[in-house]
């Protein structure tokens, strides 16, 4: 009790001097975080059962949660949590704690005084928070903590467990909440992470295939806008799980575009929404012990996620502190609700793609010494399986540049002029590095 009212009361202290938002510093860089490179992160993912967390980590997946999902009815099991982040170390996965645990179950023991939102559980109150910043956050797998869900505003609550974990002598630990928080009001309380639900496929599935991809361009483009005007990160997070009445939808298309397109946009990170049964891997309580039973529940979406990552993961970290300076269409040109996204240029003379082929998203990617990335990003899509092949495509380049590389793991392909033709799956992307 000792050393939680000592540090409760240096939090109270240091909250009376805390210092009004720097406007010449952006909110990302007042933090300093274990982990500074690309997030490809998974909700519900794996299960606590090792043989999961390794399929994930094959899958190229580099953050997964532990707490409530994980746990279950066991919630508020501080000793099971350490075993979890033990096994998540063990497979260089890093770990976002949810703090959401039951409301009959408090983190420490204690019980919340405030009412609770939710009949059933809540996210930990900065008391609980102190007191699992005293059990794991010293633990080298934690990159941060889960202090809200579904959230549409920083609300008091996160707002104190922001600036708990602001106030530690390094700011380390990712205060992260999800929803629909818009960056200014993120930045207003010093938090840095924008991650917003974007669920086209699972809430407006009656659309078709061409509207659910325009769905993810606005909101790609509208957030991104924001979170660089108030300098906060972008985490899209995108959904794969099954609408209701269907199976491991959405389709391979549906699943690869939103997750390449977020690099069209200088993300920070990709979350998928796969709330572990029914899309990656099939649910089984308790989950799947062995190697061979969790193979034998991946779903056909398991290898297209497998396959995405594994590139994005060459590329994300080479987008982090970059600026999406241009994004450039050809796709969905009939369609009224593409000329309503600003910011989207057509390639012309003079600019710096003069011409590309039809259906292609891409964004120019600029980082001041170094030269300037294209995610190019094929919009073809299908809300059915496998039905549309690969093909070529060619994106003609300024005249100024000399050289185009396509970037692939372990290669490095190299093409002399201002001309290149890539190779694209339908809803597939490439990222190409240009030589001025």
């Amino acid at each position: 009790m000792g050393t939680f009212f000592k540090i409760l009361t240096a939090l109270i202290i240091c909250s009376f001097s805390f210092p009004a938002n720097n406007p010449t510093t952006k909110v990302r860089d007042r933090w300093d975080f274990r982990y500074k490179g690309f997030v490809i992160g998974a909700w519900w993912g794996p299960s606590e059962n090792e043989a999961e967390l390794k399929f994930y980590k094959e899958a190229g997946f580099n953050v997964v949660m532990i707490g409530r999902y994980m746990q279950l009815d066991n919630y508020s099991d501080i000793e099971k949590c350490l075993k979890e982040l033990d096994l998540a170390r063990k497979y260089g996965l890093w770990v976002m704690f949810d703090t959401y645990t039951k409301n009959d179950h408090p983190w420490g023991g204690k019980p919340w005084q405030e009412p609770y939102d939710h009949p059933l559980h809540h996210p930990a109150s900065l008391e609980e928070l102190i007191w699992l910043y005293e059990k794991v956050g010293r633990h080298p797998a934690l990159l941060g903590f889960m202090i809200g869900d579904d959230q549409g505003e920083v609300t008091p609550r996160s707002d104190a467990c922001t600036n708990f974990l602001f106030r530690q002598p390094k700011p380390h630990l990712m205060p992260w909440l999800c929803g629909w928080i818009s960056p200014k009001n993120l930045a207003e309380h010093n938090n840095p992470i924008a991650n917003p639900q974007i669920y086209p496929t699972l809430y407006e599935w009656n659309l078709s295939a061409d509207m659910l991809a325009i769905r993810y361009i606005s909101a790609y483009a509208n957030w991104t806008k924001e979170c660089r005007k108030y300098g906060v990160m972008f985490w899209p997070m995108f959904n794969v799980a099954p609408p209701p009445g269907t199976d491991y939808l959405p389709s391979d298309s549906l699943t690869r575009f939103p997750a390449y397109l977020a690099l069209v946009f200088a993300s920070d990170g990709i979350w998928y929404f796969c709330y572990n049964g029914g899309s990656l891997q099939r649910y089984k309580e308790g989950g799947y012990e062995t190697e061979e039973e969790v193979r034998d529940a991946l779903t056909p979406l398991y290898w297209v996620a497998k396959k995405v990552n594994n590139r994005i993961a060459l590329w994300g970290d080479k987008v982090i502190g970059r600026d999406c300076s241009a994004v450039f269409t050809t796709a969905f040109t009939s369609n009224p609700e593409m000329e309503k996204i600003e910011g989207l240029r057509k390639p012309g003379k003079g600019e710096f793609i003069e011409e590309m082929d039809e259906d292609l998203i891409a964004g120019v990617l600029t980082k001041k010494g170094e030269n300037p990335l294209v995610m190019v990003v094929d919009c073809r899509v299908s809300k059915n399986w496998g039905d549309i092949t690969s093909r070529d495509a060619t994106i003609h380049f300024s005249p100024k540049v000399k050289k185009v590389v396509i970037l692939e793991r372990g290669k490095r392909q190299t093409v002399n002029g201002n001309e290149v033709k890539i190779k694209l799956e339908a809803g597939g992307g490439q990222m190409l590095e240009v030589i001025e």
